[in-house]
């Protein structure tokens, strides 16, 4: 694949298709408009958080693959989710699937504090690695099951998953607080896939809106191995 030297950067010696500009230029055109989570983006650097075998397309508006046959997200999606929440700075974020770390930086920069789970040692390794570089100190870690929530008797304000599941978890909802926000890709069947919001007016009344489909790897749910 050819790429323009215009169009080019190079950093370590490794020439970046675009830089983190153009991702917020693109994210702009595409609907995003929050300042605050423009700025959020603006502030992480997504190379970090990619494969070296993908680090030139670290700005493209793409998914990239991971280790573990995981993903990370389109920032165009991680924006548009991250919207949906109307995340305020006193705010605990739940996030399911932390992959690389990539999300949990950047909402790091829209609340009190994000909590995380990642079914993968790996994956949340180099997590905690990318986001000590960046010293951020409002994220806490969890190796678990995602399906299970937090399993500590913390209730959110938002909570934010990074894989398709079948159905909404119920040890989500109520990890929720009420008046709280759920985003989640559920998978209708094989090719069909769609963003859901979920509002939780009172302890048994919830309030689902479909965004529109997407993509996501599956959540897993296993046991862990500590």
């Amino acid at each position: 694949m050819f790429f323009s030297r215009q169009k080019s950067r190079k950093k370590e010696g490794i020439f970046l298709n675009k830089n983190n500009n153009d991702l917020i230029k693109e994210l702009k055109e595409k609907g995003i408009v929050d300042k605050n989570i423009l700025d959020a983006i603006k502030g992480v650097p997504r190379e970090l958080f990619v494969n070296k075998t993908s680090i030139q397309w670290a700005y493209e508006d793409n998914a990239l693959p991971l280790e573990c046959g995981q993903t990370i997200s389109q920032p165009y999606v991680v924006a548009y989710m991250i919207d949906c929440l109307k995340l305020k700075k006193t705010d605990k974020v739940l996030e399911v699937g932390t992959g690389t770390g990539y999300q949990a930086a950047i909402i790091s920069y829209l609340c009190q504090k994000i909590y995380t789970v990642e079914i993968f040692n790996e994956l949340l390794f180099r997590a905690k690695n990318n986001t000590e570089k960046l010293k951020i100190k409002n994220i806490i870690y969890k190796l678990g099951n995602g399906v299970n929530g937090w399993e500590e008797k913390i209730l959110f304000d938002a909570i934010i998953v990074s894989a398709a599941s079948e159905e909404i978890p119920p040890k989500l909802l109520q990890n929720l607080k009420n008046n709280g926000k759920l985003i989640i890709p559920i998978k209708y069947s094989f090719e069909n896939q769609k963003l859901i919001l979920i509002k939780k007016k009172s302890e048994n009344n919830f309030e689902k809106e479909e965004l529109f489909d997407v993509k996501f790897v599956p959540l897993l749910n296993k046991n862990i191995e500590h």
